[in-house]
């Protein structure tokens, strides 16, 4: 009965000034009672720890009740913030509903500009996207969004779509699909050496471009180069795959990267894709949306993506 009563007290019309309330604190406690977790909560909003903390610091003092409290190692809800849960995740949900702007979309008639959130050797894989929605969206635009996670883009609304590598976990916020695994090569010019004599040795002998701003970077393939003992000569550093790949081939330089991203452009370059002379492991990527079902574009999007992004 207390609870009941507390609750009636807060929600009572006299004591409630919603002009003087963030709305975003309706987020940021969804994201607090999914998650039981003030650094998991924060991260699932794309917002900072500190942040966070400051907002379940507000709702205390609202709610009067402290809401999620230490047990142990973890941190658990109060039987108030229980019975608020189903609550709050509705109240999140109807503000997402209330403030979209896509209802009634039309492909055929769009004009949205879809931002991708990728590293920049991914962006060829979009290529197929990009191509359907030549019939599918004529009037819409793509726009690659650099210089950020792809998973903070996509929580922070900055993005439609993230590709990160790896396997993120999971997060009520995001719908995640998994893409093949993306296979290395050595990218060469079809008269190099290297195409005669795959070796450790010829490879490391060769002229090498590397995507970095400078030898202190350590990406996978210097990782490895590491663990085996083996040594490179670089002649080349760039900050971008693409120039990368034009280097090596006006060059006759070797460039070791991800397969798919560049096979069909290597191919008009005259470099044919080789197989490394060491073992790199797969990279695992992931395709990430925010988690929006009620949103016809959202739904769109992410069923024409899981078709065309490979």
């Amino acid at each position: 009965m207390k609870q009941i009563n507390q609750y009636d007290d807060c929600m009572n019309k006299g004591n409630v000034n919603l002009a003087a309330l963030d709305l975003n604190l309706i987020t940021a406690f969804s994201a607090l009672l999914d998650h039981q977790s003030v650094s998991e909560a924060a991260d699932a909003v794309g917002r900072t720890q500190s942040a966070m903390s400051h907002s379940l610091s507000r709702l205390r003092d609202h709610f009067r009740d402290p809401l999620l409290v230490r047990d142990g190692w973890a941190m658990r809800l109060t039987p108030f913030a229980e019975d608020l849960h189903p609550r709050v995740s509705a109240a999140s949900e109807a503000a997402k509903l209330m403030f979209a702007t896509s209802f009634g979309f039309d492909p055929a008639t769009t004009t949205r500009r879809i931002r991708i959130a990728a590293p920049d050797l991914c962006a060829s894989l979009f290529t197929g996207l990009i191509g359907e929605l030549a019939k599918a969206a004529p009037l819409a635009s793509v726009e690659f969004v650099e210089g950020t996670v792809a998973r903070q883009a996509v929580l922070r609304s900055e993005a439609d779509i993230g590709l990160g590598f790896g396997r993120p976990k999971s997060d009520p916020n995001l719908v995640m699909h998994n893409i093949a695994p993306l296979d290395w090569c050595t990218f060469a010019p079809k008269q190099h050496d290297y195409h005669r004599n795959m070796t450790t040795k010829t490879w490391g002998a060769s002229r090498h471009i590397l995507v970095g701003q400078g030898s202190t970077q350590e990406g996978p393939v210097e990782k490895v180069l590491r663990k085996h003992g083996i040594e490179r000569r670089v002649v080349c550093y760039t900050s971008n795959f693409s120039a990368a790949l034009n280097l090596a081939a006006e060059t006759g330089a070797l460039l070791t990267t991800l397969r798919s991203p560049f096979e069909n452009i290597a191919k008009r370059l005259g470099m044919v894709a080789l197989p490394t002379p060491f073992k790199m492991p797969d990279a695992p990527a992931t395709l990430m949306f925010r988690n929006d079902y009620n949103n016809p574009y959202s739904v769109w999007l992410k069923e024409l993506c899981q078709d065309l992004v490979s």
